[in-house]
């Protein structure tokens, strides 16, 4: 089952999608000072307050090996220098992590793909589940072409 929706204001998931997009660059300007500070060649971290994990370039690897676990991909020690940096200044922003639809839906027990994102200050998510989608009150269900229409219309701007 595949539903399509538009998500209301003054809801959790509304609430919590836009509190998440307002602290986002912060996030990421946390990760350039990090990167430049320490000379990260990546462009990718993994969003945690527990540890601090990249996906390392060949260059990362050999120049970190050192203070990176053995056991986590990319994931750097808890003592060393850059993961304390990113543990101070992480835990100063709220809403580090998009919201996921499965705390704001009944989707225990199935598989689900999810997309959520906002144009205009509307917020639309699709659930594509293996089980049903009930449309919560807080959410009004919309047609797919609907849906899509409004995803080719805000890539076009």
């Amino acid at each position: 089952m595949e539903k399509y929706m538009v998500i209301l204001k003054d809801c959790p998931l509304y609430r919590d999608y836009f509190a998440w997009k307002n602290d986002s660059p912060k996030v990421a300007e946390l990760f350039k000072k990090i990167k430049e500070l320490y000379g990260i060649e990546s462009n990718e971290v993994y969003i945690s307050r527990n540890c601090f994990k990249i996906v390392p370039t060949q260059n990362d690897m050999e120049k970190f090996s050192s203070i990176m676990k053995k056991t986590s991909y990319g994931e750097f020690k808890k003592n060393s220098e850059v993961s304390k940096c990113w543990m101070k200044g992480i835990k100063n922003i709220e809403n580090i992590e998009k919201p996921q639809l499965f705390y704001y839906f009944n989707l225990l027990g199935n598989k689900w793909k999810e997309m959520l994102f906002d144009v205009e200050g509307k917020l639309y998510c699709s659930i594509k589940s293996d089980g049903d989608v009930i449309t919560p009150e807080f959410a009004t269900e919309m047609k797919a072409s609907e849906f899509y229409k409004i995803i080719e219309e805000s890539e076009e701007k």
